[in-house]
């Protein structure tokens, strides 16, 4: 196992150094080190699958969500240094990780089956994200803002789709994929305040955002090793 945690080592310190980089308003390199925790993300599952092949299943589902988000980085971490595109890659870089959500909520209905008690929370999502856009008034309109409230729909379903793992099965992978799923709402929800609001405390938003993002994916990660 000390090769997994390793490579938990290395995603962390290219975590942080994006983090330290991105703050510095260092676009360039804080996308490099981006790229390399993504990467480590994927690392950590695939060598997590060949350490505990008993699930390959899962494994499979997870590393499929994984990429979808390294490719959704890719896209984000391209309008850092290409702002011209800006209004095109944020669309992309969130279908992307849309689908990745997606392939997550799968991987935990493989180990459980179907849980519609927790499906109940996609339209109570969809409401949240309504609310938010509302409120915050965010510079949203038409399909983009339709597509950002079935995107938190899934959040918000998946956390409660996690939660059900843990009652039913309170083993260290499913409650790092609790963990992991609460990140990503806190994550997001940053993210959209960053994209779709006038913030004057930019580099807080931004700190914010990758320092609960790069610990839920690598506790996704994780529950391939774990489990």
């Amino acid at each position: 196992m000390s090769g997994i945690y390793l490579l938990i080592a290395l995603t962390i310190i290219f975590g942080a150094s994006c983090i330290l980089l991105r703050s510095k308003n260092k676009s360039f390199e804080g996308m490099i080190c981006k790229f390399m925790a993504s990467f480590g993300f994927i690392s950590i599952s695939v060598l997590g699958n060949y350490l505990n092949s008993s699930n390959v299943r899962y494994f499979s589902l997870i590393c499929i969500a994984l990429m979808f988000g390294f490719c959704g980085d890719i896209f984000l971490g391209i309008k850092e240094i290409a702002p011209t595109f800006k209004k095109k890659l944020i669309p992309i870089g969130t279908g992307y990780f849309l689908v990745g959500h997606i392939f997550q909520i799968l991987a935990f209905m493989y180990l459980y089956g179907m849980n519609w008690y927790a499906a109940i929370f996609f339209p109570v999502g969809m409401l949240l994200a309504l609310g938010i856009i509302k409120g915050l008034k965010m510079a949203l309109k038409g399909p983009f803002a339709a597509l950002l409230c079935v995107y938190y729909g899934l959040l918000v379903w998946k956390i409660a789709f996690a939660a059900t793992l843990v009652m039913k099965e309170a083993i260290p992978a499913n409650i790092m994929a609790l963990v992991g799923a609460c990140l990503f709402l806190i994550s997001d929800t940053c993210l959209g305040i960053l994209y779709f609001t006038p913030v004057k405390r930019k580099n807080l938003f931004v700190t914010a955002e990758l320092s609960t993002y790069y610990p839920a994916q690598i506790l996704l990660a994780m529950s391939v090793a774990f489990r």
